[in-house]
């Protein structure tokens, strides 16, 4: 073997172990949640999600309440069509949790915290909701989609 062929062949197996840690380890979504006590101008919530793709597998979403004194919380719902409205109880200003395809939550995060939530998800249509009452009607969802 001459040592062009060496190299190359070592550089292939080098970067095995590195492909395989990463396909095991899946995909890391940062969420934000912000509202008017992080900036007064804000007319309404919000939930940023970063990427807002992510492959097939594992997901683990990394949310953070960046409020300074309001708690959020962040629901993974599957929808078929993103833009469609949740089902929505008018008198507790909240969507009807049994009513929806709820995954998991990472839940009431007071003001500045964070929590981790890991799912496996199949490809597809998702948002990403905050469903303290009133949130989710003044903006607190994202739309998130899940590829092959």
């Amino acid at each position: 073997m001459n040592a062009k062929a060496f190299w190359l062949i070592a550089a292939v197996a080098a970067s095995v172990p590195f492909a395989t840690s990463q396909a095991a380890t899946g995909s890391v979504v940062k969420v934000e949640m912000r509202d008017a006590t992080n900036d007064p101008s804000m007319k309404m919530m919000e939930m940023k999600a970063e990427p807002q793709t992510a492959k097939a597998g594992p997901v683990t979403f990394e949310v953070f309440n960046k409020s300074k004194s309001i708690v959020h919380e962040m629901i993974v719902v599957a929808v078929t069509n993103p833009g469609e409205a949740l089902p929505y109880n008018d008198k507790k200003s909240e969507v009807i949790e049994g009513k929806i395809k709820h995954l998991g939550e990472a839940s009431d995060l007071p003001p500045g915290s964070s929590k981790t939530l890991k799912l496996t998800l199949k490809p597809g249509n998702y948002i990403l909701i905050c469903n303290q009452p009133g949130h989710y009607h003044q903006g607190m969802t994202t739309t998130f989609t899940v590829t092959e």
